[in-house]
């Protein structure tokens, strides 16, 4: 009999004690994200007087973040999921001078007193400083229109790392795939009243040394390379004429597509292993294949006396490498044996991305005047910000 229990209790102590450390051990945290962002430098949108740069003004924006993860003897599996939706940035203002459309802008006869604005090189200025029909005439749009700048960005992280088991050691080594993308919008708009004067004497429509034409026409635009795509397809006609004046809005559009994929190396440590609270420092790094896209839409917009409505875009697709790494902290407080509060700040880098606020310096034309597009990457995204969540293992 006391030889049978004996056998019954060595068989339960082995089961207990002996196959604990094969047993495996699972996590889920889910973490609530707040990031600011900071982009380096854009590009210029207008210059002169009212200069507008096209850089975003990104604040902090809130976003999720989920690992599951499992630890058995010496290895870790983690799989990670963050999404941040929606960073917005909006600006706008009134243009105190006036906005010249062509290669017009430094002329003291039709820009006598103060110092014009001028939009950066694209179909319109192609048009208005080129065109056959328009190179004895200074386009413009009168002083105090109105502008807008705003632009959106959503970014997505997902991840498979690999490594040693964080119970056995304070340290952790990892190694994993990464995807990243970035997907962004922006949108610039000027609304004014358009008009044309005579580069050579500022001669407007009913003086007798005004030249013909007193518009920006239909056939210029299309052999620039827009299109109509509605409306009654007139072109643009100036201030002062029998059918004037025409209300402009000039509207750019710029998307790009950011998908990166590659392999990353990551390490943490704990700096504070206990009962009461565990604080650990945790840092990745990786190099990824980077393919982008993007599209930029340019709109002519009329209204009042014309309803004509113009567009031109260009598309592009690039390949690259891009670059990657993260530094955070962490800390996890312990409410039960299963559940832990999280808290912590992360910084995330990445560089040679394709960010729409700089994709206007793409824009080329050649020799014989077609229009060419080369996505512009090589720009950096800088996120970080703290987290906050709850931990459950069993």
């Amino acid at each position: 009999m006391y030889r049978r229990v004996w056998h019954i209790a060595a068989l339960a102590i082995l089961a207990v004690y002996g196959t604990t450390p094969a047993q495996a051990q699972f996590r889920f945290n889910v973490e609530a994200v707040f990031m600011d962002r900071n982009d380096g430098d854009g590009g210029t949108l207008i210059e002169g007087q009212d200069s507008i740069s096209s850089t975003p003004a990104y604040d902090f924006q809130t976003g999720y973040r989920f690992t599951l993860g499992g630890s058995f003897q010496q290895f870790d599996v983690e799989v990670i999921g963050m999404q941040i939706d929606d960073w917005d940035s909006r600006s706008s203002g009134t243009l105190v001078s006036e906005l010249v459309l062509d290669d017009t802008a430094d002329n003291p006869i039709v820009v006598p007193v103060i110092p014009a604005n001028q939009l950066g090189f694209n179909a319109l200025v192609k048009v208005a400083a080129n065109s056959a029909d328009e190179t004895s005439e200074s386009e413009r749009l009168q002083s105090v229109g109105t502008w807008f700048v705003d632009g959106t960005s959503r970014f997505r992280d997902y991840q498979v790392n690999i490594g040693t088991n964080p119970k056995q050691y304070p340290w952790q080594l990892s190694v994993g795939y990464r995807q990243l993308r970035l997907d962004e919008t922006q949108g610039f708009g000027v609304t004014g009243t358009f008009d044309a004067l005579d580069s050579d004497d500022a001669a407007v429509f009913g003086d007798l040394a005004n030249d013909a034409n007193d518009s920006l026409s239909h056939g210029a635009l299309i052999d620039a390379g827009f299109s109509l795509r509605q409306g009654a397809g007139d072109g643009y006609d100036a201030f002062d004429t029998d059918v004037g004046p025409d209300q402009l809005q000039l509207y750019y559009a710029n998307s790009t597509k950011n998908t990166l994929n590659g392999a990353q190396v990551s390490g943490s440590y704990s700096l504070h292993p206990g009962d009461m609270a565990d604080i650990s420092i945790f840092s990745r790094a990786g190099i990824y294949h980077n393919q982008m896209r993007a599209e930029l839409g340019e709109y002519l917009i009329g209204s009042g006396n014309d309803d004509s409505m113009y567009e031109a875009t260009i598309r592009g697709d690039k390949h690259g490498v891009a670059f990657s790494s993260s530094l955070g902290l962490k800390l996890a407080i312990p409410v039960t044996d299963y559940i832990s509060l999280t808290g912590g700040y992360e910084a995330i880098y990445v560089a040679n991305l394709a960010l729409a606020s700089n994709q206007n310096d793409g824009i080329e034309y050649g020799p014989l005047g077609n229009r060419r597009y080369s996505v512009q990457n090589g720009d950096k995204l800088i996120m970080h910000g703290a987290t906050l969540g709850m931990l459950l293992t069993w």
